[in-house]
C-alpha cells in the first residue's frame, strides 16, 4: 500500500494494524534570528525574525548566535551635539533633540551669565554706577549692587552742607541778615559773620554819593543817556558827559556783527554746516568755518571702515571665510583674518589622513597600506600600533619563498 500523502509536512508511515498513518515533521531550527513553519506544498519555511523596536533612538539588529528570546540587540545612537548650552536626549518617535536650557548663574550677584556654545557659561562683571552723585556705589556677592551716603561736611561754618544728586556735594553761602547795607559783610569759616563799614565814597564828581540802611550806598548819577545805543556815554569827573561810537566788533570770525539804535550790538552767529555726515562742522573764531573729515577709523582689523554723507561712520565686518574646510576661520581685531589648519588626525595608525578643500577631513582604510609584499606574512592593521606582520607556518617538508608562500622543500 503506498501511504505517501504529498505533504511535506507529514511523516508517512504504515501499521499494519491499522493502515496508513501520518506524523507531523518537525522543520530544523535555524538559527536565532530565524523562524520556521512547513508549508503543506513547499516545506519547510525559514522567515527572518524582525527586531524593529519602532525606537528611532536606537539601532536595531540580530545575533544569529545568541539565544532565541534575546537574539535582537539595540544599540543606542549618539546624540552629543557638542554644543555646551544644550542639554541633549532622544526621543522614540521624533530622535535626537537637543534643547538650550542650560541655565547660567555663578551664584555671585555681581556677575551676569551666559552660555557660549563653544566654552560653557560665561560671566560679565555688572556695573554698579547710577547717576546719583551722593552714594558711594560698590558690589556685595550676596545682595548685588550697594550704595552707602556721601558725606558733605567741609567744616566750614560759613556754609550750608547739602548733596545734590546730579553734581554731588554743594556747599553754599549762609544767608545771613544783612539788612543793614551801610555795612560789608563777610564770613571767617572758623568765627562766623563779620562786618565793617561801608565807604560810599566813589571819588567821582559825577556822582552824589550817600548811604541808606535799607538801600546801602547811593551814588545818583548824572544823566548822560542820548536814547542811542550805538554810543557809550559816561560821565568825566572834569568835563562831564562824553560820547563814544560803540564798537561792535568782536573779533570772532563766527559772527557777524552789527549796531542797531534801539538794541545796539548784534552779533549773529555764522552758519556753518554743510550738511555733510562725513565732515566735524565747527566754526574756529579766528578763521572762520572748518570742516574735517570725520575719522571713521575704529582700529579693528575685522571691519571696513567707510562713510557716507547722510549717515556717516559705517563699520561693515569683514568676511574671512575663505571656503576651504581644511582651515578653521576666524578674525582677530589687531591681526584681521586668521586661517588656522584643521587638525586631522584621527590617531588611528590604520587609516591615511588627510583634508578635502570641499568637504573637510577624510580617513582613508587602504587594504594596501600594510602589504609587505611578502607571501611568507599574513599582514593586518592594528589601530593602535600600525601594521603587524605574522609568519605563516608551513607544512613539513616545506620551506616559504617571498613570492610563491609555501614550496616543498
Amino acid at each position: 500500500m503506498d501511504c505517501d500523502d504529498s505533504n511535506p509536512c507529514t511523516v508517512d508511515d504504515c501499521d499494519t494494524d491499522y493502515g496508513c498513518w501520518y506524523d507531523a515533521y518537525v522543520c530544523p531550527e535555524g538559527n536565532s534570528c530565524q523562524t520556521v513553519y512547513c508549508c503543506q506544498f513547499e516545506g519547510c519555511i525559514y522567515e527572518d525574525v524582525s527586531c524593529d523596536d519602532y525606537n528611532v533612538c536606537t539601532t536595531d539588529s540580530c545575533n544569529p548566535y545568541g539565544s532565541r528570546d534575546s537574539s535582537c540587540e539595540y544599540t543606542e545612537i549618539d546624540c552629543e551635539d557638542y554644543n555646551a548650552c544644550t542639554t541633549d536626549s532622544c526621543h522614540p518617535s521624533y530622535g535626537c533633540m537637543n534643547v538650550e536650557d542650560v541655565y547660567c548663574d555663578d551664584h555671585d550677584a555681581c556677575h551676569t551669565g551666559e552660555c557660549n556654545p563653544s566654552t560653557g557659561c560665561e560671566y560679565t562683571e555688572i556695573d554698579c554706577w547710577w547717576e546719583d552723585k551722593c552714594y558711594n556705589y560698590d558690589c556685595d556677592p550676596n545682595v548685588g549692587c550697594t550704595s552707602t551716603p556721601v558725606m558733605c561736611d567741609d567744616y566750614d561754618v560759613c556754609t550750608d552742607d547739602y548733596c545734590d544728586c546730579e553734581v554731588g556735594c554743594v556747599f553754599t553761602p549762609k544767608d545771613w541778615d544783612t539788612s543793614d547795607k551801610c555795612y560789608d559783610f563777610y564770613c571767617d569759616p572758623t568765627t562766623g559773620l563779620q562786618m565793617t563799614p561801608v565807604s560810599c565814597d566813589d571819588y567821582n564828581v559825577c556822582t552824589e554819593d550817600s548811604c541808606d540802611p535799607y538801600w546801602g550806598c547811593q551814588h545818583t548819577d548824572i544823566s548822560c543817556n542820548d536814547y542811542n545805543e550805538c554810543t557809550e556815554e559816561y560821565c568825566d569827573s572834569t568835563s562831564g558827559c562824553v560820547y563814544t561810537t560803540v564798537q561792535c566788533a568782536d573779533d570772532d570770525m563766527c559772527t557777524i556783527d552789527t549796531c542797531c539804535m534801539d538794541t545796539g550790538c548784534q552779533h549773529t552767529p555764522v552758519w556753518c554746516d554743510d550738511e555733510n555726515a562725513c565732515t566735524d562742522d565747527y566754526c574756529d573764531p579766528s578763521s572762520g568755518c572748518s570742516y574735517t573729515p570725520k575719522n571713521c577709523n575704529d582700529y579693528n582689523e575685522c571691519t571696513w571702515d567707510s562713510c557716507c554723507t547722510s549717515s556717516g561712520c559705517v563699520n561693515t565686518p569683514v568676511d574671512c571665510d575663505d571656503y576651504d574646510e581644511c582651515t578653521y576661520d576666524y578674525c582677530d581685531a589687531w591681526n584681521g583674518c586668521v586661517y588656522d589648519t584643521v587638525d586631522c588626525d584621527d590617531y588611528n595608525m590604520c587609516t591615511q589622513d588627510s583634508c578635502n578643500p570641499n568637504t573637510g577631513c577624510v580617513h582613508v582604510e587602504n587594504e594596501c597600506y600594510c602589504d609587505d609584499y611578502n607571501a611568507c606574512t599574513v599582514d593586518s592593521c592594528n589601530p593602535a600600533t600600525g601594521c603587524v606582520h605574522e609568519y605563516i607556518t608551513c607544512g613539513d617538508y616545506q620551506r616559504c619563498d617571498m613570492i610563491m608562500g609555501c614550496v616543498n622543500a
